[in-house]
């Protein structure tokens, strides 16, 4: 006896994984945890993987920045070798880019990373992605002729906006232009797109969050499901003799091959990003491919990582259950369920009405934080409250109206909320946290919705021209013949127009200099640019205003769109480098874009860890019911169809699901009315035709695959004295 009980006739270790790799082929409805150790390695594969691009990308970027950062000249220590401006410009979808204007004072300097060599004067370099977008702008010949393309290696990001201009004439004198002794200092002077990204811990903390996360509770999920069958082959090999590592490695033996696979599915975009560049969606960033590559070791071991992990966790989550006469009590959570019950809507009602009742903005954030996440805490044991409640209601009437399906899954419903429950609060939650993430996005975005108002009211009919060395009767000239230029000086009291008295009557100003006329009696677009306060003083000149001012407006007479494009063409050929013409409002929208990149990547990342948190909460449900459906296997008998099985599926997965898709709906428009009441945010039809679409598909695809395979085991049930 001693002998056995030291493994002695067991076999090897190689056997007692055949025996694992034998029982999960011969067990009923191990194709779903095939498939959940799978989808869970592979999401958790996705999570390592995230935070290794992530570390890469920043990486990257900032080295690329770096590079590419002029060393300025300071105090007079040091030669300078070039002049540098750094400006900013926009296209039509008012997405900014950086221009850079620089002129090389000796042979000694080289050229910017990316360019092979300096342009000759009146030619600009630029990246192709600032090429592809602006092509129907005509951006290839606005600052000038194209010389060429810039390299990757001077770009932050294949997807970077961003342009080196060597101006026609010099910019000697021009204080804006400081003087560089070259590149490849530290990002003191940041440009292009790395100002704008947020700290590299804010992301990998919306990956650990939003993504690792889920990852690690779908791992959770799959390492537990079917552990009944499992507990019986453990009594069963632990009678006969098997010690420990026996049966650890009988589970291994199972779970290794859909683990394995897992980890090499999740490895695919990862690999996929080491070859070629990968846009990340939402974001309006492209993942530079070499900086994977340089990390590809990291990668190797984030791809292995989550196997190890995954096969840990289905060792260590395998219990073996000891005899079950044990008389002693067990806790009960019977009070804690109820509370929860009872604090949901609390929670809720806290979140919904609590931040208008807060006094101060801080306790009005806190009021919404606290309740909608106590609210998502609470909500599974509401849920399965309501669950038992309504299993047994279902059971109550389907003997009057309905078959069998309804009443056995009705009675499993109220035996089993808990697991209905966790289908239904997975999506649920899937849905909330998504849409809270779109409603910060959308408040975040106001301002810019704000500039677009105004713009779209203005149009292009009225621009602002800004030059470092005042408007060039060159500039005036070219102007088409419905442009009306004025400039523009702003005072402490008054704001002082120039212009000729045809111009300035077109505005419904007064040809008369000096004279002083409120801004609410002149053309609309001028309270729109100066402000309804404002009152202007004209002067009158007999040419066009130039060398008057830095800063002009240009308007059409008959309030029709301006060719921008055409206009900073001409602006970059005939004023001093580094003039911006802009649209009216376009500062905003241009500021509001940057917000909306960077909170794209909270969309991306909340949609991936949703998406996988409710795929994974859905298999594990899934398997419950085939578990549950085994016992019903004789009831196709009765029946005479294995029909009935569909019908069970459909009241215990597809009912639910589209239940919890229209709950996950009210509780996103619920939680949305603090956030839209003040008029700083705004709910998403489409998300919400989204989240009902989505739940739709998984529970037809649930109840397409649990019905064949409830079906299927009971295609193989035969009478055996059960």
């Amino acid at each position: 006896m001693t002998r056995a009980r030291r493994g002695v006739g067991l076999g090897t270790p190689w056997q007692m994984l055949r025996i694992g790799q034998a029982a999960r082929r011969g067990r009923a409805g191990s194709t779903t945890r095939f498939v959940a150790l799978l989808f869970a390695t592979a999401a958790l594969c996705l999570a390592f993987t995230s935070l290794v691009a992530v570390y890469a990308g920043y990486a990257g970027t900032e080295e690329r920045t770096a590079t590419r950062s002029p060393q300025r000249v300071a105090g007079g220590h040091g030669t300078a070798l070039a002049r540098y401006l750094l400006k900013q410009d926009t296209l039509g979808d008012a997405r900014g880019y950086t221009v850079v204007y620089v002129e090389p004072l000796s042979s000694a300097v080289g050229p910017p990373p990316g360019l092979d060599s300096w342009p000759s004067p009146g030619e600009a370099v630029l990246s192709p992605a600032l090429l592809q977008a602006g092509a129907h702008e005509r951006i290839a010949d606005r600052y000038g002729k194209l010389a060429g393309t810039i390299g990757p290696e001077g770009l932050a990001s294949p997807s970077e906006r961003f342009a080196y201009v060597r101006p026609a004439h010099s910019m000697r004198g021009m204080a804006e232009a400081r003087p560089i002794r070259g590149f490849g200092a530290a990002a003191e002077w940041g440009n292009g797109d790395f100002t704008n990204q947020r700290p590299i811990w804010n992301l990998l903390l919306t990956v650990c969050g939003f993504l690792l996360l889920p990852a690690a509770a779908c791992v959770v999920l799959a390492a537990r499901m079917g552990a009944d069958e499992r507990d019986r082959r453990t009594a069963l090999v632990t009678a006969l003799g098997a010690l420990p590592a026996h049966r650890r490695l009988i589970v291994l033996g199972e779970a290794a091959i859909p683990v394995i696979l897992g980890a090499v599915v999740g490895s695919v975009p990862a690999a996929v990003g080491c070859l070629i560049d990968v846009p990340v969606p939402f974001a309006h960033f492209t993942l530079y491919a070499p900086d994977l590559r340089a990390y590809a070791l990291w990668l190797v071991g984030a791809a292995v990582l989550p196997l190890v992990v995954t096969l840990a966790a289905v060792t260590v989550l395998h219990h073996h259950r000891r005899s079950a006469a044990a008389t002693r009590p067990r806790a009960s959570r019977a009070t804690l369920s109820r509370i929860a019950c009872w604090a949901c809507p609390l929670f809720l009602l806290t979140a919904s009405y609590g931040p208008g009742l807060a006094p101060s903005p801080a306790l009005r954030v806190l009021s919404q934080a606290v309740g909608t996440l106590g609210g998502f805490a609470t909500l599974p044991s509401l849920i399965a409250a309501a669950c038992t409640a309504a299993g047994s209601a279902l059971a109550g009437l389907s003997r009057r109206w309905a078959g069998p399906s309804a009443l056995i899954s009705g009675r499993w419903m109220a035996a089993s909320s808990a697991t209905t429950a966790r289908l239904v609060c997975s999506v649920v939650i899937a849905i909330g946290l998504t849409g809270e993430a779109q409603l910060w996005m959308s408040r975040m975005a106001e301002p810019v919705r704000q500039a677009t108002a105004v713009h779209q009211v203005v149009g292009d009919s009225l621009l602002t021209v800004t030059s470092p060395k005042r408007i060039t009767p060159q500039f005036t000239t070219s102007l088409p013949k419905q442009a009306v230029l004025l400039s523009l000086d702003e005072g402490k009291g008054t704001t002082r127009l120039t212009g000729t008295c045809p111009d300035l009557t077109v505005l419904h100003l007064p040809c008369h200099s000096g004279t002083v006329t409120p801004v609410t009696q002149t053309d609309e677009r001028l309270r729109y640019a100066l402000g309804d306060g404002t009152d202007i003083t004209t002067t009158v000149t007999p040419h066009a205003p130039a060398r008057t001012s830095d800063t002009a407006l240009l308007l059409s007479r008959n309030g029709a769109a301006l060719d921008v494009s055409e206009i900073k063409r001409t602006a970059n050929r005939t004023l001093a480098p580094g003039t911006s013409v802009s649209a009216l409002g376009t500062g905003w929208i241009s500021g509001g874009k940057v917000l909306s990149d960077q909170s794209g990547w909270l969309l991306f990342f909340g949609l991936l860890g949703t998406s996988v948190l409710a795929v994974g909460f859905a298999l594990n449900t899934q398997a419950e019911f085939l578990r549950q459906g085994r016992a019903a296997a004789p009831v196709a008998v009765l029946c005479g169809r294995r029909t009935i099985f569909f019908g069970l599926s459909g009241w215990s997965l597809l009912a639910p699901i589209l239940i919890s898709g229209a709950i996950g709906v009210f509780v996103y428009s619920w939680l949305a009315g603090p956030l839209v009441a003040d008029g700083y945010a705004s709910t998403s039809s489409t998300l919400m035709l989204a989240g009902l679409g989505v739940s739709s598909v998984l529970g037809l695809l649930l109840w397409g695959c649990g019905g064949t395979s409830a079906a299927r085991i009971a295609s193989r049930w035969r009478p055996n004295g059960d």
